[in-house]
């Protein structure tokens, strides 16, 4: 075809042959959509945006660099939050309200009930920050550094 205009067939074949990284693309999207709206609506916005960002990471440098600089920034936060005993105290308060508050939202609120349940899930993510091991999971670096693969250390270019 004439003005660099592709055959609908390379297309397709082009298609079948990316539709890994597609899927991967939309998923990741869809979740990280979900985590931006959890920001201003009731949810565990940061961790459904890391989960996003992870889908993404699995087959885009860009959305790895993302996560790894999202989870350092949050583990940061997390850690200031709970080193004390006063942000402790702050941290079960709110996780509490939010569970006492999605549940009062599911048992008397028949449209809301989902939300509700979501507000509940984010109170009891906020409270297994307080558990040692997970602050263990947060604080430790990303598995994968710059230089690796996900098979090891990437060869060096002055070997081939």
């Amino acid at each position: 075809m004439s003005g660099g205009l592709h055959h609908p067939i390379s297309w397709f074949r082009w298609i079948v042959a990316n539709s890994r990284r597609l899927v991967v693309l939309l998923v990741g999207m869809a979740i990280l959509g979900a985590g931006l709206a959890m920001l201003v609506l009731p949810g565990p916005g940061i961790l459904v945006i890391i989960a996003g960002l992870a889908v993404l990471a699995t087959e885009f440098a860009v959305a790895e660099r993302m996560l790894d600089r999202t989870r350092n920034k949050a583990a940061e936060a997390t850690q200031t939050l709970t080193a004390t005993r006063t942000g402790q105290a702050i941290f079960v308060v709110s996780a509490a309200s939010l569970i006492m508050g999605g549940g009062v939202t599911v048992a008397l609120v028949e449209g809301y009930r989902l939300i509700g349940v979501a507000t509940i899930v984010a109170g009891l993510c906020a409270l297994s920050v307080l558990v040692p091991s997970v602050r263990e999971w947060i604080n430790r670096p990303p598995s994968r550094a710059s230089g690796t693969t996900l098979d090891g250390p990437c060869p060096d270019p002055g070997d081939a």
